[in-house]
Formats: structure tokens, sequence, C-alpha cells
């Protein structure tokens, strides 16, 4: 009896069944990380509508909420949230936003200055 047929046939479907399986290995990598990141997006969005309606005085620029989520998350993945990790994360925070405030008043400046010369 020839075994080719039968071996040719089993390494056939041995080779289908194995790229079907990578293929949804693939697929569902990138669909936890679309979800991650929806999920990012729409906490960071949360807490920035709730520091507008809340919390007028804490109120910071929709990508430093956006960054700190961004920095939390990844620190919670990698299994280093330690109270220096998040302090860092705060200082970081804390700079930008100040960068940010700078930015925004010296823009408002330049802007009143040029407002007065017309």
């Amino acid at each position: 009896m020839d075994y080719t047929a039968l071996i040719s046939g089993l390494i056939g479907a041995m080779i289908g069944a194995l790229s079907s399986l990578l293929a949804l290995m693939v697929q569902n990598v990138y669909q936890n990380r679309r979800e991650s990141t929806r999920l990012l997006f729409e906490t960071a969005y949360k807490d920035y509508e709730l520091r507008i309606l809340k919390r007028p005085e804490n109120i910071a620029a929709f990508p430093v909420i956006l960054n700190y989520h961004q920095q939390m998350m990844s620190l919670i993945d990698k299994g280093n949230l330690t109270p220096a990790t998040v302090k860092e994360v705060f200082d970081r925070q804390a700079d930008m936003n100040a960068a940010v405030q700078r930015t925004a008043d010296s823009r408002q400046g330049s802007a009143s200055q040029s407002e007065g010369q017309t």
C-alpha cells in the first residue's frame, strides 16, 4: 500500500490546523491590545470629565491625564506599581501640567499683545 498520499494528507491537515491556530492567536493579541487602548481612553476621558465637574482646581489638559493613565497601566502590567513609582508618575504629571500651563499662558500673553498693537 502506498502511504505517500496518506502522509501528505496528514501533513497538509497539520499545517492547516497550525496556521489556523496561529491566526487566532495573532487576532486575539491585537484584539486585546485594541480593547486595552479603548479602555485606557475611556478611563482617561471619564477622569477628565470628573475633574472638570467635581474638582475644578485639579483640571489638567487631557493629554496629561491620558499620559498619567498610560503610565499607571504600564506599571500595573509590568508589576512595578509601588509607592515610589507612583510618586514618580505624579511628579511627571505635575511637570507636564506645568509645562502645558506655561505654554498656554505664553500664547495668551502673545495674543493679547498682538491685539493691543492693532
